[in-house]
This record gives C-alpha cells, sequence and structure tokens, in this order.
C-alpha cells in the first residue's frame, strides 16, 4: 500500500464510520468488517515514521487475538483512530514524508 491509497482508503473507512455513528453512537463494527479494519489501520499506519505519540498508539489496536474473537469494537472508537490516522496521512502526503519503511 503506498501513502496516497492508504490516505484514500482510511478516509473511506472513516467516512463510512462517521455515517454509521450518526445513526448510532453504540453501533459495533464486527465480523468480517474486523480483518478490513486489521489491514487498514495497521498497513496505513506502517507507512508513517514513528515518534508521533497519537499514530504510535494505534499501531496494533486491532490484534490478529481480537479478530479470531471476533471481539466487537464501537464504531466511535473505531472512527477516533481513523480519524488521527488520516490527519497523519493527509500531513505526511502534504510533505512529501512517506512511505517510511522500518
Amino acid at each position: 500500500m503506498e501513502l496516497t491509497d492508504a490516505k484514500h482508503r482510511v478516509l473511506s473507512l472513516r467516512n463510512h464510520l462517521q455515517k454509521i455513528v450518526d445513526k448510532d453512537p453504540e453501533q459495533e463494527v464486527q465480523g468480517i468488517a474486523l480483518p478490513v479494519l486489521d489491514v487498514v489501520l495497521n498497513e496505513a499506519s506502517r507507512l508513517l515514521p514513528g515518534g508521533d505519540p497519537v499514530i504510535d498508539v494505534t499501531r496494533g489496536l486491532i490484534t490478529p487475538e481480537t479478530v479470531e474473537a471476533g471481539e466487537p469494537m464501537r464504531a466511535v472508537d473505531v472512527l477516533l483512530v481513523a480519524d488521527q490516522l488520516y490527519q497523519a496521512l493527509k500531513h505526511a502526503d502534504q510533505h512529501n514524508e512517506g512511505p517510511f519503511i522500518g
């Protein structure tokens, strides 16, 4: 995944989550959506350099164990993470700071 692609995917995820949260703030993300969240959020965060405490915390929030267990996550919580990740990706893209390999 490249920086621009990651930015668009996280923005799309963010927009979908916002629609869900607008209808029901307690809605949960579960089932087949969990592995998609795992890949999008974790792969996108890997494109950014370390050092940003907000982004550093997002890495690994959705673990393989969480996905395997099928534990639901509140959409509003995932939205918060997606929004912060999108802002960091947008900043990196505007300042030609990606991708980070490491």
